[in-house]
């Protein structure tokens, strides 16, 4: 089906939105329950017995191998795809690259500003944007120098990495264990402060911006311009095309990827030399490696399966509406489980279940939308403000092209 800008929607990469947005939420939804510690809280599993501990335990050991870091390295791949996506539909019409995709950003950067005060500090908007309007210009370079400033943009973050481990940490004078609430309650009031209402939390957020907005704009624009670049490259590469070498790109991306970073995921968490290394290492420079074996793999089982199972289809719809469904998630985690909202600490297991809970209320949402729109509700107020400042322009330039045709068809 075509898009908008007249180029045939890649059904695969509206499958591998779906994913990193679901997969994404899986990272996230950890910090929404605030469930990190181990047995932090057992409600209702002592009824499992020795299994229910067992999976108490290693139910978010399994969650940060699989999850912390990779889908939203997949995401930023993605993100970088549709930036060479929109270059080409810019080249196409003939419009002046960068300056709308400029705009673009510049509205992505206020959308997650207003995401991030209203919703959740971790909001990724803002850093994508930033990178975005850095990066955008770059995509009129040729090939192999686009590779180079890719090499340049990965050895910047290697080096960032490195620098960040052999920082000396600031030793802080740890709060005590019941500080913020009291687990030994049965309902998990909280004992030695009350609980922040919203309008505290947002203004909180806003007073700690450059706090809470550290990794956004510090830690992550090095590897996030990496990933975008490289999604780039891979869609020059032909990586979603249906010939044998996009194939035999898939394959070494995913062998090159799960085999080498598989095992370093899983490294972290045994008790072997170097474990402290791999875990300082796991969420900004083993995840993105993992992040590529599972586009590959991706890639792979949608083009031995057709990509029209049931599965794929719902990860699609996430995938059409992604910029919504990131939003809603976020939405539906705040409401759910803040702390004047919450439903009391769930347990690894209960977190669990919640994400997939919400994951497939989106997916129906997703669903149910896309019956009546051909794009999600944020899409669709974002594409108007998108072409807002253009309409004049576009409308003027198709009556000029229009009666270009007509004069060359005139004997």
């Amino acid at each position: 089906m075509p898009n908008s800008h007249g180029i045939k929607r890649v059904q695969s990469l509206d499958v591998l939105r779906g994913i990193a947005i679901i997969g994404t939420l899986l990272s996230n939804i950890w910090v929404f329950t605030n469930d990190y510690d181990v047995g932090s809280s057992t409600g209702g599993i002592s009824q499992l017995g020795k299994l229910g501990e067992v999976l108490q335990e290693y139910v978010p050991i399994v969650s940060t191998m699989l999850a912390n870091g990779k889908f939203l390295g997949l995401l930023s791949i993605l993100f970088g795809v549709g930036m060479a996506i929109q270059f080409e539909s810019a080249l196409r019409h003939g419009h002046r690259w960068p300056w709308r995709y400029e705009w673009r950003s510049l509205l992505l950067m206020a959308d997650g500003f207003i995401h991030f005060a209203l919703v959740v500090s971790i909001d990724i908007l803002m850093g994508y944007a930033l990178v975005a309007i850095i990066v955008a210009p770059l995509l009129r370079l040729r090939t192999k120098w686009l590779v180079m400033a890719t090499a340049l943009a990965g050895a910047m973050h290697l080096f960032m990495e490195f620098r960040r481990m052999t920082e000396t940490p600031y030793a802080e004078e740890p709060l005590p264990d019941d500080y913020y609430r009291d687990d030994s309650a049965p309902t998990g009031e909280w004992s030695n402060v009350s609980a922040p209402t919203y309008f505290e939390e947002v203004v909180s957020r806003i007073d700690d911006f450059w706090v809470l907005r550290d990794e956004a704009f510090i830690v992550a624009p090095p590897l996030s311009a990496f990933l975008f670049l490289c999604g780039v490259l891979l869609w020059r590469a032909g990586l979603f095309k249906g010939d044998e070498r996009a194939r035999t790109l898939s394959r070494r991306l995913a062998i090159g990827g799960l085999g080498l970073g598989m095992p370093l995921a899983v490294w972290e968490f045994l008790p072997l030399p170097g474990a402290d290394v791999a875990s300082d290492f796991s969420r900004y420079t083993i995840a993105p490696i993992v992040a590529f074996g599972y586009l590959g793999l991706t890639l792979i089982l949608l083009r031995r399966r057709g990509g029209s199972g049931f599965l794929a289809r719902r990860f699609a719809d996430v995938g059409r509406t992604a910029l919504s469904c990131y939003m809603l998630q976020n939405v539906i985690a705040l409401v759910i489980f803040s702390q004047w909202g919450h439903l009391g600490r769930l347990g690894s297991l209960g977190t669990f279940a919640a994400w997939a809970g919400i994951s497939a209320l989106l997916m129906l949402a997703a669903h149910l939308w896309l019956k009546r729109f051909r794009q999600g509700p944020f899409e669709l107020v974002w594409k108007a403000a998108v072409d807002a400042p253009f309409r004049r322009a576009d409308r003027t330039g198709e009556r000029q092209r229009r009666e270009k045709d007509t004069t060359a068809s005139v004997p």
